[in-house]
C-alpha cells in the first residue's frame, strides 16, 4: 500500500484541474434538465412533510436550493462544501442568513449520478424527502425528465498526485486512475459487519446499485437518536433497521452489498457538493458525513490554491 501524504504536507504534491471526461455519465458539456420535476415525502430527521420543484435552469447556476416557506430575499441555499453546517446522520446547508436546508445528501447523489451540472430545487421546508431512504426514485424522475446539454464545459476535479483525509480509522483519499470507488465499511456485532467492494463510477449496472442502496440504522440507536431530535420520520418503509443479527424489515436487502453501496452513495453526493464530478480513484475507510464533507472542503481549497497563472497553463493544455 502506498504512503498517503497528509493534508498539511502535500502541498505541490498534486493539482486540481479539468481533465478530459470519458464514460456515459461524465459528458462534456454541462447539463441541466429538459423539464422540471416534482416530487413530495417526509424529511427523515424532521418528520415534516415537504414538497420539492426541481426546475431546469438556462445559465450556469449550479445546484442551488430555494426556501419557498422563508423571506425570498434570504431563501437562496447554495450546494457547496463551505455551506455545510451540520454532518451529524446527514449533511445541512446554510446561507449567510442561517437558511438551513437538511439530508441533501441523496438528491446530490442522484443529481451526480445522472450528471445534472445546474439545476434550481425549490424546497417548501427544512428537509429533503426521503422518500424509500434511497436516491432511486430522485434518479428514475431526472431520467423521465430527461437532460439537455448546455454550452459551458464541463469541469471536473482531475486527480494528479495522491491527497488523504484521515480521522483515526476513517479515511478518504484520491488518487489519479479511472473514476472507482473502493470503500470499505464495519459495523461490528450486528448482520452488517464488514463489507468492501469496489465500484466502476461510469457503469451503468453499478450506478443503479449505488441509486438503489437504502439509508440504514441499528434498532439499539434510534431511542438515543430521537432523544437527540434525529429520525423523526423514520420508519421501515424509508430505512433499513438491523436488530443484531435480524433485519426488521419485511423484505430482503436490495442488494448483499447494500450497506456499503449506501455509504458510497452519501459519499458520491457529499463530494457533489462541489458541483462537479471528481475524476480518479477514491478510496474510503468507513465513512460518514462528517469526513465526506471535510473531503470535499479539501478538494475546493486546493482547487483554489492552483488556480494561479501556471496551473492555468496546465488546465489549458489538458482541455
Amino acid at each position: 500500500m502506498p504512503a498517503w501524504p497528509s493534508c498539511a504536507r502535500r502541498g505541490a504534491l498534486w493539482r486540481m484541474g479539468w481533465g478530459k471526461e470519458t464514460g456515459m455519465n461524465t459528458p462534456a458539456r454541462q447539463r441541466t434538465l429538459c423539464r422540471e420535476i416534482r416530487l413530495s415525502g417526509i424529511g427523515l430527521h424532521t418528520g415534516e412533510e415537504c414538497a420539492l420543484r426541481l426546475r431546469p435552469v438556462d445559465y450556469q447556476s449550479g445546484i442551488r436550493f430555494r426556501r419557498m416557506d422563508v423571506n425570498d430575499g434570504d431563501a437562496l441555499v447554495l450546494a457547496s462544501p463551505e455551506n455545510v453546517v451540520a454532518a451529524d446522520h446527514g449533511t445541512t446547508l446554510a446561507n449567510e442568513f442561517g437558511v438551513r436546508i437538511g439530508t441533501v445528501e441523496h438528491l446530490m447523489a442522484a443529481l451526480a449520478l445522472c450528471g445534472v451540472d445546474n439545476v434550481e430545487i425549490e424546497v417548501s421546508g427544512p428537509e429533503i424527502p426521503i422518500l424509500d431512504g434511497s436516491s432511486a426514485q430522485f434518479v428514475s424522475a431526472i431520467a423521465e425528465a430527461g437532460c439537455t446539454q448546455m454550452s459551458a464545459r464541463r469541469e471536473p476535479f482531475t486527480i494528479f498526485a495522491p491527497m488523504q483525509v484521515a480521522d483515526g480509522d476513517r479515511l478518504i483519499a484520491f488518487e489519479p486512475g479511472p473514476r472507482r470507488l473502493d470503500i470499505e465499511i464495519a459495523f461490528e456485532n450486528c448482520m452488517i459487519g464488514r463489507q468492501s467492494l469496489t465500484l466502476d463510477l461510469d457503469d451503468d449496472h453499478d450506478i443503479a446499485k449505488l441509486a438503489s442502496a437504502r439509508t440504514f440504522c441499528r434498532l439499539e440507536e434510534v431511542e438515543a437518536l430521537r432523544g437527540a431530535g434525529l429520525i423523526r420520520g423514520g420508519a421501515l418503509a424509508n430505512s433499513i433497521v438491523v436488530d443484531g443479527d435480524r433485519l426488521l424489515n419485511d423484505g430482503p436487502l436490495r442488494d448483499q452489498a447494500e450497506f456499503a453501496l449506501h455509504k458510497a452513495l452519501d459519499l458520491i453526493g457529499d463530494l457533489y457538493l462541489l458541483g462537479a464530478p471528481v475524476n480518479g480513484r477514491i478510496r474510503a475507510i468507513r465513512p460518514g458525513h462528517e469526513i465526506n464533507t471535510r473531503a470535499a472542503r479539501e478538494l475546493l481549497r486546493e482547487a483554489g490554491a492552483a488556480s494561479g497563472p501556471e496551473q492555468r497553463e496546465v488546465m489549458g493544455a489538458l482541455a
